[in-house]
């Protein structure tokens, strides 16, 4: 690209784009196929870069490939537009809904129709888009040579509800048969002669079906007529068809018990002839027992929530597929994770400086000192995540920069006592480099017998060398008041709070901290005191964990709403929640009791 010039002859231009265009494309065929067709200008000189863009990204925007002809006819796909000029034996027109076509006609908000039709100049108004609907719909007509198929859906699937017909569709009926009909006739209609459902999407005949998908599902409804005498045996063909289909049917049936089996996640067996695989399964998780490897914190939440997404995430470590988007808008993770980075270099050099701890009267240094490391770290960021919208990135930038500034500010203005000691304070994190010196690479074992890893975003001290894990949140206050680990949601005060009192054993840890650091969680704190109750509510979360992984026993049993936003739901399906609330509860009762916790 550097190569390039920025004026030459367009034969030039050509040649330099052809060799790029195969050096860069995987199938280059569409742009060597557009520059040939221009080939004729090669005399043409002296010619911009910008001259050399206006005139190929139409074209490359909109070539068209025709498809390779079948032997079985074809089916052209498009526009109403795109079929002008052209004829076809059948021609299907669907979506003909209120709201789809015609679509919802509004004015252009910036500048409405009556301005419009001062300036003149061709501009478009509400007139003229209700004639090129019109206009869509009579070329669609027209090049039907011997059948027109007029389509809508019956109901609308993102609002469960009825959709109403178009006008287009009565008068479409009016012009073939001379009469214009209600809706409701129209609608009895097309429940006659469509009979393809929601529910079951197939036709009631089999032999109406256009795959064998349709016909499969089309011949079940035909044996659900049939007495339970009747039908035994009668749908044993889709167990022999297909090895896949027959294991994806038995699974499927066997979620749906009303007892535990193992097709619910990780459960010792309770059917014959499945005693081998369970001991393999348990001889492959001992590895992963609580004395043999460390978990973090999010890890064991993720076991209250639901054991099996315990299970995916922390023991077959599996993850989303990462791809590629350019990012519109900041999201809660990217958020987060800029004000931790944020952080930790502030409190870098605040301690460097001598500015620690944050005071009224050093308020002034300490802000200028944030906001520098904010516009360094943005700077960062933005290269690496490449924003696609500049302002709305700036404007993600500046909402951070005026919470950073108010947490900033009620820090200086914070009576307890405590002061910044620590900073990303790691434990079983060999490698990490943005880290507190005195980290250290191996996990912290805790006296319930949990091996943890993590880093403890802010380590406080006070005057008298009591101690306080801090760890800070930018989403939106969760841990309510009195709370002590939230059912199991909310651990890292318990938990930070006994690997700091492990890490420093000559110290006293006060309590483990929650504080929501933005405008969003209201900057609120939630201290949770290292008493009796949170070391009995560690203890009750290890037992639990520790008979679930010697059992083992990991099932998909999610807590109430913890499906909605799970990475793995495409994994288990939409149902997890319906579908374990019919099972018995007494075989997870561990894990009842560490939801019971307050």
């Amino acid at each position: 690209l550097a190569a390039l010039p920025a004026r030459a002859a367009w034969g030039e231009w050509a040649d330099a784009l052809s060799a790029l265009a195969t050096r860069a494309l995987r199938r280059p065929e569409r742009v060597l196929a557009v520059l040939a067709e221009l080939a004729p200008m090669a005399g043409v000189a002296d010619v911009p870069l910008a001259e050399v863009q206006a005139v190929l990204a139409r074209r490359l925007l909109e070539v068209s490939v025709p498809p390779p002809k079948s032997r079985y006819g074809a089916v052209f796909v498009a526009p109403a537009d795109a079929a002008r000029g052209m004829a076809f034996d059948v021609v299907f027109v669907p979506g003909l809904a209120e709201r789809l076509f015609p679509r919802k006609i509004a004015e252009e908000p910036i500048l409405l129709d009556a301005a419009r039709r001062q300036l003149g100049g061709g501009l478009v108004t509400n007139d003229g888009r209700v004639a090129r609907e019109r206009l869509a719909l009579r070329l669609a007509a027209g090049a039907a040579c011997d059948r027109l198929v007029l389509s809508y859906p019956r109901l609308d699937l993102d609002e469960a509800r009825p959709r109403v017909p178009s006008f287009y569709a009565l008068e479409a009926l009016r012009a073939a048969e001379g009469r214009l009909p209600g809706f409701d006739e129209l609608a009895k209609r097309a429940e006659l002669l469509a009979e393809a459902r929601v529910g079951w999407p197939a036709p009631r005949r089999p032999e109406d079906a256009i795959d064998e998908a349709e016909h499969d599902l089309a011949l079940l409804e035909s044996l659900r007529a049939l007495s339970p005498a009747e039908s035994v045996g009668t749908a044993r063909w889709l167990l022999a068809a297909n090895p896949h289909l027959a294991r994806a049917l038995r699974f499927r049936a066997r979620r749906w018990w009303r007892r535990w089996t193992w097709a619910d996640g990780l459960m010792a067996p309770t059917e014959p002839g499945r005693d081998a695989v369970f001991e393999q399964a348990r001889a492959a998780i001992a590895a992963h027992a609580l004395s043999a490897r460390s978990f973090s914190p999010t890890a064991l939440q993720h076991y209250a929530a639901c054991p099996y997404r315990f299970f995916l995430q922390a023991i077959h470590r599996l993850a989303p597929r990462e791809v590629p988007e350019p990012i519109e808008e900041m999201d809660a993770l990217q958020r987060g994770s800029l004000v931790h980075e944020v952080q930790f270099g502030l409190f870098q050099r605040l301690a460097a400086d001598g500015l620690l701890p944050v005071t009224p009267a050093n308020l002034a240094q300490a802000r200028a000192r944030l906001d520098a490391v904010l516009d360094e770290t943005a700077a960062r960021a933005r290269d690496d995540w490449a924003p696609a919208i500049e302002r709305v990135w700036l404007d993600g930038v500046e909402s951070i920069r005026a919470d950073l500034r108010e947490w900033l500010r009620r820090a200086s203005e914070d009576e307890s006592g405590f002061v910044p000691w620590k900073f990303e304070l790691a434990f079983g994190l060999p490698g990490r480099r943005d880290a507190d010196p005195d980290s250290t690479p191996d996990p912290v074992t805790l006296d319930c017998g949990i091996r943890l890893r993590g880093s403890i975003d802010l380590v406080e001290k006070r005057a008298d060398g009591a101690l306080r894990a801090t760890d800070h949140k930018t989403g939106k206050e969760r841990l309510k008041p009195g709370e002590v680990v939230q059912g199991g949601a909310a651990l890292q005060p318990v938990l930070y709070a006994l690997a700091l009192e492990k890490r420093f054993p000559g110290a006293t840890v006060e309590a483990g901290r929650l504080y929501y650091c933005t405008a969003a969680g209201n900057f609120a704190e939630r201290v949770v005191p290292l008493d009796a109750a949170a070391r009995s509510a560690a203890a009750t979360l290890a037992e639990a964990l520790d008979e679930a992984l010697s059992k083992p026993q990991l099932p998909a049993a999610p807590v109430a709403g913890a499906c909605q936003w799970c990475d793995y739901r495409v994994v288990c399906g939409p149902y997890e929640e319906l579908r374990t609330a019919r099972k018995p509860k007494a075989e997870l009762a561990g894990l009842e009791r560490v939801r019971d916790l307050a």
